[in-house]
């Protein structure tokens, strides 16, 4: 796989941890939740193809303070660099079964510095240590037939994979999408990765526009598992979007810019606010948008720093 700054009194704001110091000198604020602002690189793939010390310092310049990878770095260390020279902090990336376990991607997870490496989509059994992602449209009828003993095989794997990454500093997370939500005889596959994982071990990263793709509250998700999601994507699409669980759908609707879209995020955060286990955000933009990239990531980030949380 967005708002003018409010003004602040610069004492004031920064005695109370509201805010900080951008590397310009100009003040940054944290949300409601209290959350540096984070963005999924995926939402300017192109833009760091093409420029990337350009397109992270233009990030940092919006207000953004953290980045989820999508992809591993060839030189994890160069990368880094160029993130933290910007002013960003690579904090999460997001990786295949395979990855998890190979000992050169957890090495370069280390060198990038990050605290988490997500398992981005479920893998299945059969397909078991090949690579999905460079060509998932020949693996699509496959994943259409994903049962739920497939889902319980993803939750002991994860299990497996985060002890042997808790002794290497890294914690171990799953990223849901539309198709996890497929109901087998009264359980989502979704709530079989909640149900069956080490909540010791395995924390989760809720992908908000997938949930409300798949036609459920991605706040109803906050209650009824309050200690398992660490992570958020804020992700929202245009309203009258398909609701399906279906992966021929899943990039078809058009997402929105936060604040734009179909979902309460005052709700969402102010659920969020109440357990207080959500530690980071992502804003993903992917699929058709109104705006180009970087002038989306500026109108869904200003919606983000005016909302407020009771």
């Amino acid at each position: 796989m967005k708002i003018p700054r409010r003004t602040f009194i610069l004492s004031g704001a920064l005695a109370s941890g509201a805010a900080w110091l951008s590397r310009d000198g100009s003040l940054v604020r944290r949300n409601s939740l209290g959350l540096a602002p984070g963005v999924q690189l995926w939402s300017v793939r192109e833009q760091i193809k093409n420029n990337l010390d350009g397109t992270l310092q233009h990030l940092a310049a919006i207000g953004y303070r953290e980045v989820e990878l999508f992809e591993t770095p060839k030189s994890p260390g160069e990368f880094r660099k160029k993130v933290e020279d910007a002013g960003l902090k690579c904090v999460s990336g997001h990786f295949e079964l395979k990855d998890l376990k190979d000992p050169a991607t957890i090495a370069a997870a280390q060198a990038l510095g990050l605290t988490y490496m997500i398992l981005v989509f479920p893998a299945l059994p059969s397909l078991e240590g090949r690579s999905v992602d460079a060509n998932f449209e020949q693996f699509v009828p496959l994943y259409e037939k994903i049962s739920l003993s497939d889902y319980k095989w993803n939750a002991d794997q994860l299990n497996r994979c985060a002890e042997n990454l808790k002794r290497q500093g890294i914690r171990t997370g799953y990223h849901n999408h539309a198709i996890d939500f497929k109901n087998f005889g009264g359980t989502r596959g979704f709530d079989a990765l909640l149900q069956n994982t080490d909540p010791n071990l395995v924390c989760f990263e809720m992908d908000c526009g997938h949930v409300i793709h798949a036609g459920h509250d991605p706040s109803a998700y906050l209650n009824k598992y309050p200690t398992r999601i660490e992570l958020l994507h804020i992700k929202d699409l245009v309203p009258g979007y398909h609701v399906s669980t279906t992966l021929d759908t899943e990039d078809k609707d058009t997402n929105a810019e936060i604040g734009f879209g179909s979902i309460d995020w005052k709700k969402l955060f102010e659920t969020a606010a109440r357990y207080g286990r959500v530690k980071h955000y992502f804003v993903e933009h992917e699929g058709k948008m109104a705006h180009p990239p970087l002038e989306a990531l500026q109108i869904s980030y200003n919606y983000l720093q005016k909302l407020q949380v009771n």
